[in-house]
């Protein structure tokens, strides 16, 4: 019998996958009662991990643990690898065998984790000395790193762990919806091809990081055996499909285009062996298959480095597939006991294909730049003019005269079909809302902010009386897609009831108010506009409501439109005699007499920016 190992609290981790015995019995079926016959012969473990690749019974593993601490302390035994079928833990207290389950045979209810990660509490008295007996079962592969963790250190890390995958898969998720919209707006085949690898990639790493433990049909979890490996194989068909699609491996060389899409049908064919294989074989021939696809991937990017002009996307293609070959093999080497157990090697390979991803995601970026740039003329009018519908359509208010019984009007002149500004009225039974704002530049990006914006603006719908409070929230949740990006915004609050005129402004033009003799007072608050780096420091103010006047909301569209022939802007000052001179006129003749002044200034109906502007009278029964 082998030595216990010695425990402590002090002690933070200690990797033990070394110290384990282990025996494989001739009866798979073979129970504790079995196992513990002094007949059954216990061999060292080989490695310094757990790994039993060619095992197809059960691994029954032990280990002695003493524990010299003064006080009794909890240990928690942590196997990294979460698609191991069963993990079962067998330990005697007080004369009595107590059994514990994990892995993905086991309903998530019934493990006894803490997290996504398959661990096991231990507590262990005073210098007690305690035997503990793990049964590995899997029609995969075997193989974990195994880890005895201090009650404190096992918390900190079960959290970083979820905190880090939290935000692995928010920025997969990210990753994916802009997938989906190059797939659907720019509708070449490479852009789809990239979108369901992706759909794959994303997949497969739940499994890698224990996190489809979480998903569960019915009573039953073997189901996921099987879709991983079906899941391999589409990756690895989508991979080279998107291969080929974006490396215009056909233009530079047929031949090689040719064998390829030969071996994808070869894929499509081994996907129906499943039926005829046990699911370890296929598993085993599954991971050929993708090893192939890689190679294939990275010779063909080697191969049109050479001749082809997009020297820079290819470079990142290659680095793409060199990350996930060198995540794939410092997890292999690891655990095949090449190279001593590292943490980072039990999500090798996640990593390795987030920054697959990256890269790939970059050459995209470029790729786009070049469809951007050769294609300009039939972008504007195929493209940005399908996107302007659908997303400027819901950007821009509903047609409508009055909001609370008050006259209202509106214009919009975008400087493309596809802006950045947009305006949104909220009405409930005895308050209004107005909210203006405009992204910076213009076109997809912008749209695609203003887009997240008027979707984060829910928010505000539900404080409707906290304007400062409402910005903050949607500017938290507008962080992570600005990408360079910033946005003003000015956010008007009414109560006629209470007479209140509430305001927050973020980085905005302000807002004016006009009486009916032509006199104009300013409304503004401190505020920075919603940016990735710097803090908005948003501060609301409360005014007293005019009882009559209208109130104007405009963007800098407005004096920042350009005359072409002279360059001359048309200015503050002239923007502010204009509307001085309608201040007896209908909210909607105000924003009409602008957008034709601003038209007829510049000598063009195209502007620089977009521009934007929204009246409300408050006189309720204004009809002028």
């Amino acid at each position: 019998m082998s030595l216990p190992i010695s425990v402590e609290e002090s002690k933070q981790f200690r990797d033990i996958g070394k110290y384990f015995e282990y025996t494989i019995p001739e009866n798979p079926e073979a129970q504790l009662s079995e196992i513990l016959n002094e007949n059954t012969v216990w061999r060292p473990n080989p490695k310094n991990v757990i790994s039993f690749p060619r095992s197809q019974y059960p691994v029954w593993l032990k280990i002695t643990l003493i524990h010299y601490g003064n006080f009794p302390h909890t240990f928690f035994l942590h196997l990294s690898n979460p698609v191991v079928d069963l993990f079962e833990l067998h330990t005697e207290i007080n004369g009595k065998w107590i059994t514990q389950w994990s892995g993905e045979q086991v309903l998530q209810r019934n493990k006894p984790i803490y997290s996504h990660i398959s661990a096991f509490p231990i507590t262990l008295s005073s210098n007690e000395t305690r035997t503990i007996y793990l049964k590995i079962r899997s029609d995969n592969p075997i193989f974990s790193f195994v880890s005895l963790y201090n009650s404190r250190t096992f918390i900190a890390y079960s959290k970083s762990q979820d905190i880090f995958f939290a935000a692995y898969f928010g920025a997969g998720f990210m990753m994916f919806l802009f997938s989906l919209f190059l797939a659907h707006t720019l509708r070449y085949k490479k852009f789809f091809y990239f979108f369901f690898y992706l759909a794959t990639v994303l997949f497969l790493n739940t499994y890698f990081t224990g996190f489809i433990q979480y998903l569960e049909i019915s009573y039953s979890n073997s189901w996921k055996n099987y879709l991983f490996p079906i899941t391999i194989h589409l990756s690895s068909i989508f991979g080279l499909l998107f291969t080929l699609e974006f490396l215009e491996t056909k233009d530079y060389y047929s031949k090689l285009n040719k064998i390829t899409n030969t071996y994808i049908f070869l894929i499509i064919l081994l996907m129906f062996s499943i039926f005829f294989l046990n699911l370890r074989n296929f598993i085993q021939l599954t991971v050929i298959s993708i090893i192939i696809a890689i190679f294939l991937a990275i010779t063909i990017s080697t191969m049109t480095l050479i001749k082809s002009k997009k020297k820079l996307e290819v470079i990142l293609f290659l680095l793409a597939f060199g990350s996930l070959m060198f995540g794939a093999s410092l997890h292999t080497f690891t655990v095949q006991g090449f190279i001593k157990p590292i943490h980072y090697a039990t999500y090798s390979l996640p990593l390795g294909s987030a920054l697959e991803v990256f890269f790939l995601s970059l050459a995209l970026v470029l790729r786009v730049s070049d469809y951007r740039k050769s294609n300009e003329l039939k972008q504007e009018i195929d493209l940005q003019l399908k996107i302007a519908q659908k997303l400027q359509n819901g950007l821009l208010p509903q047609k409508r005269t009055h909001a609370l019984d008050y006259p209202l009007g509106f214009r919009y002149s975008p400087a493309t079909d596809i802006g950045g500004d947009f305006v949104e009225i909220i009405v409930k039974e005895k308050e209004l809302g107005l909210f203006l704002c405009d992204v910076s530049g213009h076109g997809i990006p912008a749209a695609m902010i203003a887009s997240m914006t008027k979707v984060s603006l829910e928010i505000w719908n539900d404080i409707l009386e906290k304007p400062a409070l409402a910005a903050e929230k949607i500017r938290k949740s507008l962080l992570s897609l600005l990408s360079g990006h910033f946005v003003s915004a000015f956010f008007v609050y009414l109560n006629p009831r209470e007479k209140i005129l509430r305001i927050a402004n973020a980085g905005h033009l302000p807002l004016l108010h006009l009486d009916r003799n032509g006199n104009m007072t300013t409304y503004t608050s401190y505020g920075r506009a919603i940016n990735e780096y710097i803090k908005s420091d948003i501060i609301e103010m409360s005014f007293p409501l005019p009882e009559n006047g209208t109130l104007i909301l405009f963007t800098d569209g407005v004096i920042e439109a350009r005359n072409i022939q002279t360059g001359e802007l048309f200015g503050e000052d002239r923007f502010h005699n204009l509307i001085q001179s309608l201040s007896n006129k209908h909210p909607q003749f105000i924003c009409d007499s602008v957008i034709d002044e601003i038209e007829k200034f510049q000598k063009s109906k195209r502007s620089d920016d977009d521009i934007t502007i929204l009246a409300l009278s408050l006189d309720s029964n204004f009809e002028s």
